[in-house]
């Protein structure tokens, strides 16, 4: 319903601003007003539209269907009826615009997406005395396990990680049937590729995943779940797996460790960084870094309280007491949201992150 209420409002616009281009378009101003006629019902399509939506991420899929198809139509309707009246420098400004916001989708929609980023990242401690790998496989975030999921999971067992780090978000499906099918598939990909490590393989809960079930996804498989907090020692480490609550908790309280070990906390959201853990890593991933990031200004929405700038990347908390610092992974996922989401990244490719921790020699 809101799909057919914003493409009624914006033909209805888009007829209007032809048949009032073909009786006026032969004086330059109108096109500045044809531009705001455009614009407002848009701006109605829109609103009216998300009023009938199901969940917030359809506006965002109406304003997507606003700028990559409704406005590279209106803008060669302007384009044409301007070279006709002999405006040719008008002409040529809407074809380059139209041309650019086409490119923009091309990228967003079919580039990017697929374009997956392996990002490297090397920290060093004095709590180990031999190196570890540890993959950072965030934000699968599929409605089909394809070529590309395979890809993905195929390319974290070349690395050949000593410990595997899943912090939520599998399978996201519009039905419980297709859900069902999801982690069905899923299951078999990680048994095809003998998914696991020597150190261990651990899995969080993602705002997708449902209660309960989601560990389903894992059974059979060497692979811990972690529905509840938990802390779990694994050779020199000690890895604390965060509740999806505890992950999205800005005073959640998290105990040190009191082993010497280097201490990994990983939750699904990032909040849980604001409560200033007692720890040497910190891993989350949910905001997809954006997905979408705009030049010199970032992604518009994260979903998180961290601030934008933490949406993705590495960054070197405060020191604490017994360590030079405490360093936060944020990954932007290998997938994106779906259901009634736009399938789109633009300018934040999808991202396995793998995590080189080396021992400081002291002599």
């Amino acid at each position: 319903m809101a799909i057919a209420a914003f493409w009624l409002i914006m033909l209805l616009t888009l007829a209007a601003v032809k048949i009032y281009l073909e009786k006026r378009g032969n004086k330059a101003s109108n096109y500045v007003f044809a531009f705001f006629v455009y614009v407002a019902g848009l701006l109605t399509a829109v609103v009216g539209g998300f009023g009938l939506a199901r969940e917030g991420f359809e506006l965002i899929n109406l304003l997507a269907m606003a700028v990559f198809i409704a406005s590279p139509v209106f803008l060669v309707v302007m384009q044409t009826i301007a070279r006709r009246n002999s405006f040719k420098i008008i002409a040529n400004c809407f074809c380059i615009t139209a041309l650019l916001v086409v490119a923009i989708g091309i990228d967003a929609f079919l580039i990017e997406p697929q374009w997956l980023e392996v990002t490297h990242v090397v920290l060093h401690s004095d709590k180990i005395t031999k190196p570890v790998k540890i993959a950072v496989l965030s934000d699968l975030q599929t409605d089909h396990i394809g070529d590309y999921e395979a890809a993905a999971v195929k390319t974290v067992m070349d690395e050949k990680p000593d410990l595997i780090l899943l912090p939520g978000d599998y399978i996201q499906c519009l039905t419980e049937e297709e859900q069902g099918k999801g982690h069905a598939d899923l299951n078999k990909l990680l048994k095809d590729t003998n998914f696991s490590a020597p150190l261990g393989v651990y899995a969080v809960q993602g705002n997708v995943d449902v209660d309960l079930i989601w560990p389903t996804i894992f059974a059979d498989l060497p692979i811990t779940t972690m529905d509840q907090t938990t802390t779990i020692e694994s050779g020199e480490l000690s890895i604390t797996g965060l509740s999806f609550d505890d992950s999205f908790n800005t005073h959640v309280s998290i105990t040190p460790s009191r082993s010497g070990r280097y201490h990994i906390v990983f939750g699904h959201g990032p909040d849980f960084a604001l409560s200033s853990p007692k720890a040497d890593l910190l891993v989350a991933g949910h905001t997809h870094g954006g997905q979408v990031q705009l030049p010199l200004f970032g992604p518009p929405i994260t979903l998180s309280k961290v601030p934008r700038h933490w949406a993705q990347g590495t960054k070197e908390m405060q020191p604490i007491e017994t360590q030079t610092g405490t360093t936060l992974i944020l990954s932007r996922g290998v997938g994106m949201e779906r259901r009634f989401a736009p399938r789109l990244r633009f300018l934040c490719r999808p991202q396995l992150i793998f995590v080189q921790l080396e021992p400081i020699n002291h002599n």
